[in-house]
């Protein structure tokens, strides 16, 4: 009867042993699937916000945003583009066009033909009440290009807002340009009212672009 008993005994405990395994591993096997899933939900989350997040512009992208909004400014009915700068170069190695202002447009209204050129700046704010527009150099580069080419050369300024639609315009003629750097009194001058609403177009008979 004792050795039954034992028997017995041993039996239960086995069977207990063996059911709390199975709990546990079901316990286990659920906690797992769990934080499977919240990692899964995380991770999904995390792409998801990636997404969401633009990238920020570089200076490069956010002046040919400009350039094309300068040039959809000009009607196709009296303008045509010449020449669009690409600026392409690689290890101090470009072409000299790209020390040329961005655009050179040609303006035909009855008997008027003409041509002149466009450098395009965007600033995302002033900098000390102004816009340093370009360097020295730049300046010069523009200038010897007028010379050379015996044309007018048009500055256009877009500041603030984003350079797809900049807050304010301003269009000043080169030869009217004394240094790299303009500040607001010497810019108000030259604003475009209304910029977002209206074109650009060429007053032959004054010789400037309004």
């Amino acid at each position: 009867m004792t050795i039954k008993k034992n028997t017995m005994t041993i039996g239960i405990i086995l069977i207990l042993i063996g059911v709390c395994a199975i709990v546990s591993g079901i316990v286990f096997i659920r906690k797992d699937t769990a934080v499977s899933a919240v990692a899964k939900v995380e991770e999904f989350k995390a792409d998801e916000l990636i997404e969401k997040i633009p990238e920020a512009k570089t200076d490069k992208q956010k002046g040919d945003d400009f350039e094309k909004y300068v040039v959809q400014k000009f009607s196709k009915s009296y303008f045509s583009v010449l020449e669009w700068a690409s600026d392409k170069y690689v290890n101090g190695t470009y072409p000299k066009s790209n020390t040329h202002p961005d655009l050179t447009l040609k303006f035909k209204f009855k008997e008027v033909d003409t041509d002149f050129a466009v450098e395009c700046k965007y600033r995302s704010d002033y900098y000390k009440n102004g816009v340093e527009w370009c360097s020295e150099k730049q300046m010069g580069n523009y200038q010897a290009f007028a010379q050379e080419k015996n044309i007018k050369v048009f500055v256009v300024i877009g500041v603030g807002g984003e350079a797809t639609a900049p807050e304010e315009l301003y269009i000043i003629p080169l030869t009217e340009l004394m240094s790299n750097f303009v500040d607001k009194s010497f810019l108000n001058k030259y604003r475009k009212e209304k910029h977002k609403d209206s074109n650009l177009f060429y007053d032959y008979q004054t010789g400037r672009l309004k």
